[in-house]
């Protein structure tokens, strides 16, 4: 099953010649994401980028040591999540030695925090704020740093201690345009788009009346607003996965899953997820965050018109981070037209992801010509359903259907 494309296959044997030595590492971490980007700079170092941390495990931190020599060029926050964010807490609390070159962390209410005109909090509004922190869960700093249970809690705090200038708060995702890194490439957002960003915004602004009994001042701001934007974000989430925890694994047929219509991810946090694509000479890699289908299409379409792509054409890309975990409903059909890749990332677990659905609209996808094999990489040794064994049990199935694919339990790809 092949989806000619001869632009990218013309494309990709154009661009042997510029190739770059790059790596990803995705370490297990918790139930969540952990993603490094590496490039190698010739000299036995390497420009690195760090993409989300749920639990920052000694595996996880001898990387940041030992790799990087405690030098992250870019650290990228996709959303407010504790999956995503907890262990990036934790290691900027246990490491304030650690040099951060630049952080792209998207929280909507840090700029009004920057303004001259900051409405300070009440007595009323500080004590629901210790209220709200007691239902959000919370990562145990280590023993030898201690910090008060508001600032561990807080990322946007921990940045501001000892990484400020790192942190660029008025960086626009939303322009259609590359984000240059450096010696480390190039950057496109593909997620969120605004009306994902205004989404979530007004959501959070409805919950802080709720909870706060009146309205956000838009105009002016509010002291530690960006505190406020991620406590009430983190609660918001844990509802969420509550909803998510309850829906079983699917165990029927592959095919069986690929025929059933697909879902779209509600959730605003998710939907305001940011993913992008990281190009670095001939090199492409989709790292999808928890990003939704129908976000990222239209980021998709956005990145084929810079570049100039054909809109019907299918993108190659060496990798690519499978979003929410292979949730069944942040991969559609719809959106696998415009992407594919011989190795597909899935980091992280819930009760039910990696889910059999999102596996079979990667495997039932026709081929681009320039793949000869899809390769599922899964990055956890332990799935509650048991997909990654499940799988490996379904290859010699496939193959008689005329469908090859590689099942790998592994943390590393080197492109």
């Amino acid at each position: 099953m092949r989806r000619a494309n001869i632009y990218w296959f013309l494309q990709s044997v154009f661009m042997k010649s510029f190739n770059h030595n790059m790596k990803l590492f995705f370490p297990t971490s918790g139930n969540g994401d952990c993603i490094f980007c590496l490039a190698d700079k010739g000299d036995g170092t390497c420009f690195s980028m760090m993409v989300d941390c749920h639990v920052f495990t000694p595996e996880i931190k001898a990387i940041v040591t030992d790799t990087l020599h405690c030098h992250i060029d870019y650290l990228v926050v996709t959303h407010i999540d504790i999956d995503h964010t907890d262990g990036i807490c934790n290691m900027l609390n246990q490491m304030p030695e650690l040099r951060i070159d630049h952080i792209i962390y998207n929280n909507l209410f840090v700029k009004e925090e920057e303004g001259a005109q900051v409405e300070p909090l009440t007595d009323f509004e500080k004590e629901q704020i210790k209220k709200m922190k007691t239902f959000v869960p919370k990562w145990k700093p280590s023993a030898e740093h201690t910090v008060a249970a508001k600032e561990a809690l807080v990322l946007s705090t921990l940045i501001q201690r000892n990484w400020a200038d790192a942190w660029d708060k008025n960086l626009k995702l939303i322009n259609g345009e590359y984000l240059s890194l450096g010696e480390l490439g190039n950057m496109f957002i593909v997620s969120p788009t605004q009306t994902a960003i205004d989404e979530l915004n007004k959501h959070i602004l409805d919950e802080f009346a709720r909870k706060f009994y009146r309205k956000y001042p838009l105009e002016q701001g509010k002291e530690k607003g960006a505190e406020l934007f991620e406590l009430l974000s983190l609660l918001y989430n844990q509802k969420d996965l509550l909803l998510e925890n309850k829906i079983s694994s699917s165990t029927g047929t592959m095919k069986a899953e690929y025929e059933k219509p697909d879902r779209e991810d509600t959730s605003k946090t998710n939907r305001a997820s940011i993913a992008f694509v990281w190009e670095l000479g001939d090199k492409k890699i989709l790292l999808l965050g928890d990003a939704t289908s129908e976000v990222v299409i239209e980021g998709i379409k956005a990145y084929k018109q810079k570049n100039p792509i054909p809109l019907n054409a299918t993108i190659y890309f060496d990798a690519i981070k499978v979003p929410h975990h292979g949730s069944d409903v942040n991969l559609s059909k719809k959106l696998l037209k415009h992407i594919d890749s011989p190795n597909w990332i899935f980091c992280g677990r819930t009760s039910s992801a990696p889910h059999l659905h999102t596996l079979a609209n990667i495997i039932y996808q026709p081929l681009l010509d320039a793949i000869q094999k899809r390769r599922l990489c899964f990055n956890s040794p332990y799935y509650k359903n048991d997909i990654c064994n499940k799988m490996k049990i379904k290859v010699p199935m496939l193959k008689k259907e005329g469908i090859e694919i590689d099942v790998a339990q592994i943390n590393e790809i080197a492109l």
